[in-house]
């Protein structure tokens, strides 16, 4: 099992890397090349809504036709992306193509790699080091993806507004260039016995999947409201603590990766060791959740001391951070049907992207009339009352998941 979680720590990565070299200035290059607010929100509309349409499918084709060829064509495509947008002047068309390139090649990945390796380790009945492996990969990861953060935004960036844009697509070419040699390794779930290729059932299959794994669902379903919690605060963070030069993204961006790596340090050394029980990991995710609207609720009250509110920003991404763990720790054990394992991630991907688009669009209301932090507010007290009735909910069917 040592090998496959190494492979898995490796490419996910080094993808990751590739993409964070570029997250925290591509607006800022979009804008600077003559790019409107109205058409950088169009590209992450487009983003999302292909998003929602790509997911199930890309799942699909990933327990159809293997998890490591669906990660290396992910890393293709999402590479010609970028390499459009930062080559081409501003047009809109251009822009488009890259947006849909981008968000082919995201949900070509999105749960991918961690199908992978749940596979992987249900094969070798060791799912229960699924926890230990996560958490590990975070804190190896995060301090790689934190620097390529800050080298992109705070070096690159000030070179030429393009460079991480085309640094970070060789790296994502060069993932997946590296993994042809790692091919042998990979899992095809779906694949048929008969020679040639097999024939796609994606309406039938999801249809099946969904009937059998209820309990999947019920979960997947359950963890959605977070995202109205999150979704502002993810994407409006740089403009909501912009004060002139004082601090930029770059740095920022580097204290938030901190503080992931501090909570996810905190639970691998305190809670991973032992397996959680049923009511204790509800209690976690219910914990985390609450403190995310909490610490928003904080962080726009000191809205006038700077410091104290971008530190309990930092207690917010700590808890998001745990939060996302958790929830992608309990849809991967509740799962049932190892030979759907990515289209389920990806059904479950595709609900997330669906439900970005809608409050995107409520957030981007509220912050236009009454501001980003009565947006925040809003939304995370709707977020959190939604999430809350649906545990008491979930109490109530006494819905359960495996110890991990």
């Amino acid at each position: 099992m040592k090998k496959y979680k190494y492979i898995f720590y490796y490419i996910s990565i080094l993808y990751t890397m590739g993409t964070s070299l570029w997250s925290g200035t591509i607006y800022l290059f979009m804008r600077h090349n003559g790019y409107s607010y109205s058409l950088i929100n169009l590209f992450l509309e487009i983003f999302w809504l292909v998003t929602f349409f790509a997911e199930i499918p890309s799942g699909y084709i990933a327990d159809k036709f293997g998890y490591l060829k669906t990660i290396m064509a992910s890393g293709i495509i999402r590479a010609l992306g970028l390499i459009i947008l930062a080559l081409s002047p501003m047009n809109l068309l251009w822009m488009t193509v890259s947006g849909v390139l981008t968000a082919l090649g995201d949900s070509l990945q999105s749960g991918t790699m961690t199908s992978w390796i749940a596979n992987k380790a249900v094969e070798h009945g060791e799912k229960d080091q699924l926890g230990a492996i996560f958490s590990g990969y975070s804190i190896i990861g995060t301090p790689l993806t934190m620097a390529a953060t800050f080298v992109g935004a705070n070096i690159l960036g000030n070179i030429r507004l393009d460079l991480p844009l085309l640094i970070g697509a060789a790296f994502l070419l060069a993932t997946s260039l590296t993994i042809i040699p790692l091919l042998k390794y990979d899992s095809q779930n779906l694949a048929e016995a008969e020679e040639g290729m097999p024939k796609l059932n994606l309406v039938a299959d999801v249809k099946y999947t969904v009937e059998q794994e209820q309990k999947t669902f019920a979960w997947i379903l359950l963890l959605l409201p977070v995202a109205i919690i999150s979704a502002g605060p993810l994407d409006q963070w740089q403009m909501y603590f912009q004060s002139g030069k004082t601090v930029n993204s770059g740095t920022i961006s580097v204290l938030m990766s901190l503080s992931g790596m501090l909570a996810i340090s905190l639970y691998n050394r305190y809670v991973s060791k032992k397996p959680l029980s049923n009511r204790g990991q509800i209690r976690l995710i219910v914990v985390s959740t609450v403190m995310m609207a909490a610490t928003l609720l904080g962080v726009v009250g000191l809205k006038n001391w700077y410091y104290g509110s971008l530190s309990l920003f930092m207690l917010h991404t700590m808890f998001g951070s745990l939060e996302n763990m958790l929830g992608g720790i309990v849809l991967q054990t509740t799962i049932q049907t190892e030979n759907r394992r990515a289209t389920i991630m990806s059904v479950a991907n595709a609900l997330d992207a669906g439900a970005e688009v809608a409050i995107l669009a409520i957030n981007g209301f509220l912050s236009d009339r009454f501001g980003i932090g009565f947006a925040w507010v809003s939304l995370a007290a709707l977020g959190l009352l939604i999430f809350l009735l649906a545990i008491l909910g979930m109490q109530s069917k006494k819905l359960e998941v495996e110890e991990i």
